[in-house]
């Protein structure tokens, strides 16, 4: 990306705008970008760290200045920040690839990735099973059919799930099992948390499994959470963009903003379930709930998270259990996720369906 080429130009172009005596302090800048290029292309994980402060340090180096060759050369520096955080989005990607070599090996030496070792503090009351509990607002029905779709193709027996939609549901068949909860006014005031409460609080069965109607569950994923026989609190896995870098996942929150966490450490009290999935034990609900008034990006799944840590339940990480976000919009980010401004609509669904379906299972199981 950053080639013979561009260094010339860049150099040529300072050349003409600075005489010597200026051009000595911008020549310097420039050999320490080309340093930092240098060290880019060939880091690692372990060196991401270092590289980000050697960013920072030449950006602050040349902030402030009005000077047109000093601009061109903080856009450089910019540009390398940017790369950088692709980097970061790449690694994290390989993370994902490798992941089933990952713990063959830790499994080799009687070890497993930390957070699997958590826990559940209570006792189910509802039969062993499944309630998925789906929200809409009634303008995915196509991605809310997918998703549904990939429920049923878990091979689970008829008595052992059900699915339950709450929101705008008018348009949702009621054949095949599904429990519709008209909540328009709900959906359409963004109030997550109160269509979420009533599809708990009808479940029949002793795992909640919370989606929002843009999610696909990998064909294995039922078959991951059966292998830990339901020894847990709240779970939750892998969660893929469609570009197969990470949704929200296994993140924390801190300052407002919610930071990606590498796979191998441990649960701590920062850390939140996004509200677009997660697995919840029947008993949580007997004395927690979301909260009904929060609407859209109001935090919901952050508040519901904080208070279920709190009380003592523990977060478990179950890698197998992936799911995809359905959403072509979504990237990330370095050690984030953002959102695209536009609505890149991926219409070729089996496309979609083949790289969740062929190339998981081959990296992964």
């Amino acid at each position: 990306m950053f080639g013979q080429e561009l260094k010339y130009k860049i150099g040529s172009f300072v050349r003409k705008l600075f005489p010597y005596v200026k051009y000595q302090e911008i020549d310097s800048l420039k050999r320490e970008i080309e340093t930092l290029k240098q060290a880019l292309n060939g880091s690692q994980g372990n060196g991401i760290g270092a590289l980000r402060r050697e960013i920072e340090i030449l950006r602050t180096d040349v902030e402030g200045s009005g000077s047109t060759g000093q601009e061109i050369l903080r856009q450089e520096i910019e540009i390398l920040r940017n790369e950088l955080l692709e980097n970061v989005a790449a690694i994290n990607r390989i993370e994902i690839l490798t992941l089933a070599q990952r713990i063959e090996l830790l499994n080799d030496f009687g070890k497993a990735l930390p957070p699997t070792r958590a826990g559940k503090t209570r006792q189910s009351f509802n039969p062993k099973g499944f309630s998925f509990g789906i929200i809409t607002n009634g303008k995915r029905n196509e991605k809310l059919a997918r998703l549904i779709e990939t429920i049923h193709r878990q091979n689970l027996p008829q008595d052992g799930y059900e699915i339950l939609i709450a929101g705008c549901v008018d348009d949702i068949p009621s054949n095949g099992g599904i429990r519709r909860f008209p909540m328009d006014k709900a959906a359409s005031e963004g109030r997550l948390g109160a269509m979420r409460n009533v599809l708990a609080n009808k479940a029949a069965f002793n795992k909640f499994v919370c989606l929002d109607d843009d999610f696909l569950l990998h064909p294995k994923w039922a078959s991951a959470v059966n292998e830990i026989r339901g020894n847990f609190d709240v779970a939750t896995g892998i969660i893929v963009n469609p570009d197969l870098s990470r949704y929200c996942d296994w993140v924390n929150y801190i300052e407002n903003s919610t930071f990606l966490r590498s796979y191998h450490e441990m649960f701590d009290k920062c850390q939140y379930v996004t509200g677009g999935y997660g697995i919840y034990k029947d008993f949580i609900f007997r004395e927690h709930s979301w909260n009904e008034e929060l609407g859209f990006y109001q935090g919901e799944d952050v508040s519901f998270s904080k208070r279920l840590f709190d009380a003592g339940y523990q977060l478990k990480f179950i890698p197998k259990a992936i799911v995809m976000h359905d959403d072509e919009r979504y990237r990330q980010k370095g050690y984030g996720v953002v959102r695209l401004s536009s609505d890149a609509e991926n219409p070729d669904h089996s496309a979609l369906s083949l790289r969740i379906e062929k190339l998981c299972p081959r990296t992964l199981s």
